[in-house]
C-alpha cells in the first residue's frame, strides 16, 4: 500500500511541463500558419439559418440592420478580420499532408472535383500565447473549431474537424490541438476569407 503512486505521472503536476515539450517539439519541426476563426453567428442567414451570400443582407453592409461592423465587401466573417487591417494570427504547427495519401479525386456528369485532406497539430500552449498576444479582441478566449480557416503550406485549408492531441496520462488534460483539414478544387476555402 505504501508503494501506490510511485513512477506515475500526476496528471495535475505533469501537464504543463508535457504541454512545454509538445511546444519545443513543434517548434522545431513546425510550420507557419496562419489561422482565421469563423464568427459563426454573424455569418447565417435569418430565415434559412445557412452562410449567407447577400451583399446588402449578409456581413458585408455595415448600414445594415442584420450586418456586421466588417467594412469590406464579404459576407463571411472571420477575427482577425486581416480586409479591415488586423494582423494574421500565425501559429506554428505541424502537417501530414501527403498529396497522393490525401487526395480523393470525384469524377461525375458534371465534372470533376477533388478534395485533399490533412492533419494540422498544434500546441496547446502556442495556441494560448498566440490568441492573448493578438491584437485583435475578437479572438481573446476562443479555441480551433468546425468552420475555421488556415492557410499552411501555401494551400488554403477548412477545418472540418477539431479535437483534443496527445492526452496526459490520467487526466482529461491534452497538450495540444489537432484538427482535420480539407481543400476541395471546388469551394475553395480562400473565397472565404479574400485577402
Amino acid at each position: 500500500m505504501g508503494c501506490k503512486g510511485n513512477g506515475r505521472i500526476w496528471a495535475g503536476q505533469d501537464a504543463a511541463y508535457l504541454r512545454a515539450l509538445e511546444a519545443e517539439r513543434i517548434e522545431g519541426s513546425g510550420v507557419d500558419v496562419e489561422y482565421y476563426s469563423l464568427n459563426r453567428g454573424a455569418n447565417v442567414d435569418p430565415v434559412y439559418g445557412e452562410p449567407t451570400n447577400d451583399p446588402v443582407w449578409g456581413g458585408s453592409n455595415p448600414r445594415s440592420p442584420r450586418g456586421t461592423p466588417q467594412q469590406h465587401k464579404l459576407s463571411w466573417n472571420f477575427c482577425p478580420d486581416t480586409g479591415a487591417g488586423d494582423l494574421a494570427l500565425v501559429l506554428t504547427g505541424t502537417v501530414e499532408y501527403v498529396e497522393y495519401d490525401g487526395r480523393n479525386p470525384i469524377v461525375r456528369p458534371e465534372g470533376r472535383m477533388v478534395e485533399y485532406d490533412a492533419i494540422l497539430v498544434v500546441a496547446k500552449d502556442e495556441w494560448d500565447c498566440g490568441i492573448d498576444d493578438h491584437l485583435a479582441a475578437c479572438i481573446k478566449g476562443r479555441i480551433p473549431k468546425e468552420g475555421d480557416v488556415a492557410f499552411a503550406m501555401g494551400e488554403w485549408w477548412d477545418i472540418v474537424k477539431v479535437g483534443g492531441s496527445g492526452s496526459v496520462p490520467g487526466s482529461s488534460a491534452t497538450v495540444g490541438w489537432r484538427m482535420d483539414l480539407k481543400k476541395r478544387s471546388q469551394f475553395t476555402p480562400d473565397r472565404k476569407v479574400e485577402l
